[in-house]
């Protein structure tokens, strides 16, 4: 972007966001509060304390509470983008072709990966989506974390984001933090909301409609239920490819684009349940969802046949093979002719090279884009019963169930191996997660003469985790008779040998060696200890024992303290290990699928193998072990009055033996008799392999400062807030391991350690203001994005910094009707295009991508919206 545009956009933050306080300094009558995008600073927390009286400035962490209006005022129903836009250490990319990556997205806390971040729905832990990250970029390669597209905003009264390890708290994965959604517990009232937006593009129109219905539940319960119903339609940020083009100039009806680059088409439906019946003291309670979404995206495309580029990235011609190889369908005998063959002189059936032959294009004649589905469903249930006794004893008692499952299908594609015989509609498997909570949790207030009781905590915890891969179609992973073909030409007495893809072409499906059911348990027991020392001195300690029935036990403990010098200036900080053990989805994942490797158009088969497999071990697989972790933070609040609240925190996060996806392994021609005899089924076409590995170790440190401010005056009420993150992650170590070929590599290669240390924005600032007066509201919001570098064996390129505006207008009338208008990205802004390996016939590369796919100001430019509410 240039200068000139930084400059204006500047000038008009500065505009919105500052002159509204200067304003109202000389007002002093009262006026409607605005829904600020941080909850005010007395808000009581429940996330990184056990105690009941803390509030947002007195906790020794950095916390953020955000508001359910703060949600109301985003542009997007889903929750990654809401995120996105409240928490500048919070980033979520969009990939376009990405297998699951595509219907899940993996977003990153801190620049650690989503599985490293604890999600609690109402302070109970969340399960995790059912597929593991096998394409959702470097930050997030091998990751399996929660699926937050699932929570609707419309069933949330308040988000809590601790950012601080809390693994000796909570237990595993809260690494780079925790996030905490606590959902509405109204008893009466209704209200719903409609919105359309779309894109300045003129695509990707953008249903929802949602509610929220709160209903008594005895004398004093409520029930509150929760729904939403989203429909997205494609975009397109793709050009037509150069093959493509040429393709159409010979003749051939190649649709526009071959193949799309964007958001995936989509539509869901999410319901959110909230109950509780107190019985005195006690109350007993329920929550849980089910939601169900389809999406549907496009795959690269197959040329029908073969054709070369006029000039390519280098100004020279590139040829472009038939994607797909001629299958030869008759059999021949004829004496071997090849002298380095067992059957040599001896007559053998070969298939005919002289007789009929089966191209794509007779079912395909233009050549074809698999289009690749996944129907995505999840769901949840929390059962408990909390109370207290008389002596001052709280206890929570809870078992909570939880499920996502991803189905896929696929269609416009076929089994090369099967050739005629191939359905072109395809049936690939179910990938599910399962998991069962049981929680004892107590505290107790004991007096002990300090400033406060010492409140104690503690509790046990039973964990069940399961991960499944079920059967898809047969055809979706057969090994069909054409899979090897020898093939024998009579007028040249030679044979050549022809090898066709296994399984449907793009994304074969799971067949009997991938399919698993895998359990694994772990019990574990906490204790949590915090006390005023004094009235200005707080101490905080915990430590957390857990077991698993795979890998063994781990230890964890935390510190914290807050000393308050004024009640304007306090200090705090922590000290924790944590820790993440490897997810059953990492432990026996197993998956082919197509990819491209830098600096060819012609795509090859690429297996992601579980560490107990006997092929992978002939790579050097060895045992996953738990991620570890050692965390420290230290920072200052300042509550000066007058509404003003700051906050600047530092932390630094050491994780080893981090869990990744190793380097593409390529396999050679030696190596493939190995993998036939190891049951490799498609031993024959697999181009390379990768897999899980414990394979380096990493230093995560920056800062985060946060200003909030109110102001109410008779001209409107005036919240604004300042959000800036500074983050950086250092590679400090990385492993090598060494193949039974005696091949030795590193097991996490150097694009995917620069793009762990680059590609996640250094700095991240966002500026929010907010003005209410009379049922008029108006929301600006500014958002900074630093420069980045993505790493790739084709080249490395740096993304300039980019600045987003969004701007919302709403008025409210009768106290229950609300219409509001807005944008997200009011300037249209893109990111930097991807330089590497450009075409000058498109302008784009070979896939017509042009748009870096882990950008994280996406790439679909500006995106307006209409919405209308009503409360009852």
């Amino acid at each position: 972007m240039r200068l000139r545009h930084y400059i204006s956009y500047a000038a008009l933050a500065a505009a919105t966001f500052a002159a509204g306080p200067a304003w109202a300094q000389a007002a002093d009558a009262p006026a409607s509060p605005a829904a600020s995008e941080e909850a005010p600073a007395g808000e009581i927390i429940v996330t990184g304390t056990r105690r009941t009286d803390r509030t947002v400035t007195e906790s020794a962490v950095p916390i953020d509470v955000f508001s359910g209006a703060a949600l109301e005022t985003q542009a997007s129903g889903d929750m990654n983008q809401i995120l996105k836009n409240l928490v500048p250490s919070f980033n979520v990319g969009r990939f376009g072709i990405a297998d699951g990556s595509t219907f899940v997205r993996p977003p990153t806390l801190r620049g650690l990966p989503p599985d490293q971040t604890l999600v609690l729905v109402n302070g109970k832990r969340r399960h995790r989506s059912a597929l593991v990250q096998l394409g959702g970029g470097s930050l997030a390669a091998g990751a399996q974390g929660p699926d937050l597209a699932q929570i609707p905003s419309a069933a949330i009264e308040r988000i809590e984001v601790l950012r601080d390890g809390a693994a000796a708290q909570y237990g595993s994965d809260a690494i780079a933090g925790v996030i905490n959604y606590g959902l509405k517990r109204n008893r009466d009232g209704l209200s719903l909301n409609a919105r359309f937006g779309q894109y300045y593009e003129g695509d990707g129109e953008d249903y929802q409609l949602s509610g929220n219905l709160g209903l008594p539940l005895g004398p004093e319960g409520f029930f509150n239920v929760s729904g939403e119903y989203l429909k997205t339609r494609q975009t397109i940020r793709s050009t037509q490819r150069p093959d493509a083009l040429v393709l159409e100039n010979m003749g051939y009806d190649v649709k526009e684009p071959a193949q799309i680059y964007g958001n995936p088409a989509s539509e869901a439906f999410r319901f959110f349940v909230n109950a509780a019946v107190p019985f005195g003291e006690d109350e007993l309670y329920f929550f849980g969802n089910y939601g169900e979404s389809d999406q549907a995206g496009d795959f690269n495309y197959r040329r029908p046949i073969s054709v070369t580029v006029p000039q390519g990235p280098a100004g020279k011609p590139v040829p472009f093979g038939k994607s797909v190889a001629t299958t030869y369908l008759q059999r021949i005998t004829a004496i071997d002719p090849r002298t380095d063959s067992k059957t040599f002189g001896q007559p053998v059936s070969f298939w005919n090279a002289n007789g009929s032959t089966f191209e794509t294009s007779q079912f395909f004649p233009n050549g074809f884009t698999p289009r690749f589905m996944g129907n995505v469903s999840d769901v949840s249930a929390v059962l408990g019963y909390k109370g207290e006794f008389e002596f001052g004893l709280k206890y929570d008692l809870s078992g909570s169930y939880g499920q996502s499952r991803i189905k896929y299908t696929m269609g416009q594609t076929l089994n090369p191996s099967m050739g005629p015989e191939s359905p072109t509609f395809f049936y690939m498997g179910k990938l599910e997660q399962q998991e069962n909570n049981f929680n004892l949790d107590l505290s107790y207030p004991l007096e002990v003469g300090l400033a406060s009781p010492l409140n104690i905590a503690g509790g046990l915890e039973y964990r069940r985790e399961t991960y499944i891969i079920g059967l898809g179609d047969v055809a979706s992973y057969q090994v069909g008779q054409y899979a090897y073909q020898e093939v024998y030409n009579p007028t040249t007495n030679q044979v050549s040998i022809v090898t066709h893809a296994v399984g449907s072409n793009g994304f074969p499906g799971y067949g009997p060696d991938s399919t698993t059911d895998q359990s694994r348990r772990s019990y574990a027991a906490y204790l949590d200890l915090e006390v005023d020392v004094t009235d200005a001195f707080t101490l905080g300690v915990a430590g957390r024992y857990e077991d698993f029935s795979d890998f063994g036990s781990t230890t964890n403990g935390k510190v914290t303290a807050r000393y308050e010098f004024t009640p304007a200036i306090a200090v705090r900080g922590a000290a924790s290990t944590g820790f993440r053990a490897p997810t059953p989805g990492q432990l026996f994942t197993r998956n082919v699928a197509t990819v491209f490797t830098a600096g060819s158009p012609l795509p090859i088969a690429q297996a992601t193998l579980p560490v107990t497999s006997a092929a992978a071990q002939f790579y050097g697989a060895t045992p996953l072990s738990p991620e570890k972790s050692v965390n420290f933070s230290g920072g200052v609040v300042l509550t000066p009055g007058s509404g003003l609240n700051v906050t600047l925190d530092y932390y630094n996060i050491r994780v080893k033996d981090r869990i990744g996806l190793t380097g593409q392994i390529p396999v050679l021609d030696s190596e493939r008799p190995t993998l036939q005899a190891l049951g490799v089924a498609d031993w024959s076409s697999l181009g390379q392999v990768v897999y899980f590995t414990n394979g380096f170790k990493t230093r995560t440190q920056g800062v985060d400062f946060v200003a909030t401010h109110n102001l109410t005056s008779d001209i409107g009420h005036f919240a604004s807030s300042l959000a800036v993150n500074y983050n950086k992650t250092k590679l400090l170590s990385r492993k090598t391991t060494v193949t039974q070929t005696k091949r030795e590599f590193a097991l996490i290669s150097n694009d995917r350690l620069g793009d762990i240390e680059n590609l996640n924005p250094k700095w991240r600032v966002n500026l929010a203001e907010t003005w209410s007066y009379q049922g008029f509201s108006v929301t600006g919001r500014g958002s900074y994005y630093g420069k980045i570098t993505d790493y790739d064996v084709g080249g490395d390129q740096s993304f300039g910094s980019e600045i987003l505006f969004d701007l919302e207008v709403s008025y409210t009338f009768n106290e229950k009707y609300k219409l509001a208008v807005g944008a997200e990205n009011i300037f249209d802004n893109y990111p930097d295009r991807d330089r590497r390996g450009v075409y000058p016939s498109t302008g784009a590369l070979a896939n017509g991508r042009i748009y870096l796919d882990d950008s994280p100001i996406g790439f679909n430019g500006g995106f307006w919206y209409v919405r209308a509410g009503v409360n009852f």
